[in-house]
């Protein structure tokens, strides 16, 4: 999990295009590397900083968190993001490495000429049919990264990222 904090403004604002970089494991190890950050915030039970965080940009009394301590992080970060104060980032790495095979099926299909190549489902049929079903199988489960990879060329960044705003933040995506 990556995520982006942004810097703010005196008035709590966040600053576009702005901030430092966390990455860990999970929800709860981002929830600590930020809690680490400042001398002010380290000793604090996470529970207790997630909690001050909040009440300080939601003004007052906040909405409790879950009791269990992932969900906790993962509902701590959603509202952080909602504010506008953190945003999730893809990972640096592809969602789910192609098989060895990619490549060699799919010219193999293409010099053919038996599909277009924008035809998933011939595709997916053809590779089988020539002797690369480990291919196939990819194929049947990865439509928008064989898409990303016959439109742009490239691997897709990663599941949870489409390039775009998401319209609803969510930690746990």
């Amino acid at each position: 999990m990556k995520i982006l904090i942004r810097s703010t403004r005196l008035s709590g604002e966040p600053i576009p295009g702005s901030g430092e970089t966390l990455q860990a494991a999970d929800c709860l190890e981002v929830v600590e590397l930020m809690r680490g950050q400042t001398p002010f915030t380290a000793s604090r039970a996470p529970r207790d900083y997630m909690t001050e965080v909040l009440s300080g940009i939601e003004g007052g009394p906040t909405q409790p968190l879950p009791e269990d301590a992932a969900a906790a992080a993962a509902e701590f970060l959603t509202r952080l993001a909602r504010h506008g104060l953190i945003e999730f980032l893809p990972d640096d790495k592809a969602s789910d490495p192609w098989p060895e095979r990619f490549l060699e099926a799919l010219e193999t299909v293409r010099l053919s000429g038996r599909t277009n190549m924008l035809d998933h489902p011939e595709v997916t049929r053809l590779t089988a049919e020539m002797g690369y079903p480990e291919v196939a199988e990819w194929l049947t489960g990865h439509r928008r990264e064989y898409a990303a990879f016959v439109l742009d060329g490239t691997r897709p960044l990663g599941k949870n990222f489409g390039g775009k705003e998401d319209p609803a933040p969510c930690a746990d995506k």
